[in-house]
């Protein structure tokens, strides 16, 4: 039974949503990813007891990185499509569990803010929020 450790996961990003061109995000610190389904009450009337379906699904999660003065690139491109108001929602992220890329999570993105700070002392992180925009396909 293998065990994966933080240090292995990774992210891939591409604004664009063409698929082809995802590049790996240098010095990632963390992501996350919650995936939520919706509860849909489908109870009988007269019943003693409640019955659910699922309904949709969405996700929304986070990546964070070291603050590193990208010029250019998918990480810059990252960095900004929080200031970016006519986004259609369409970037593409892949974040891997693994180092060698069979488990990850895939889908299309609206990156909804951006968490700029500086701690003297420490390095500088930006934490990227995000929602989900369509399917989610789970290699995992």
């Amino acid at each position: 039974m293998a065990f994966y450790r933080g240090q292995q996961g990774t992210v891939f990003f591409d604004k664009d949503a063409s698929g082809v061109d995802l590049s790996e995000i240098a010095a990632v610190r963390s992501w996350s990813m919650t995936l939520d389904k919706e509860s849909l009450d489908v109870t009988a009337h007269g019943a003693t007891y409640r019955a659910n379906n699922g309904g949709l699904i969405s996700g929304s999660g986070t990546i964070e990185v070291f603050y590193d003065a990208p010029g250019a690139g998918d990480k810059l491109d990252l960095l900004n499509e929080a200031n970016t108001a006519t986004d259609p929602a369409n970037a593409n992220v892949e974040l891997y569990l693994d180092e060698t890329g069979g488990k990850k999570i895939e889908c299309a993105i609206l990156v909804t803010s951006a968490e700029y700070g500086a701690t003297v002392g420490d390095i500088e992180v930006v934490t990227i929020n995000f929602v989900t925009n369509g399917t989610v396909t789970l290699s995992i």
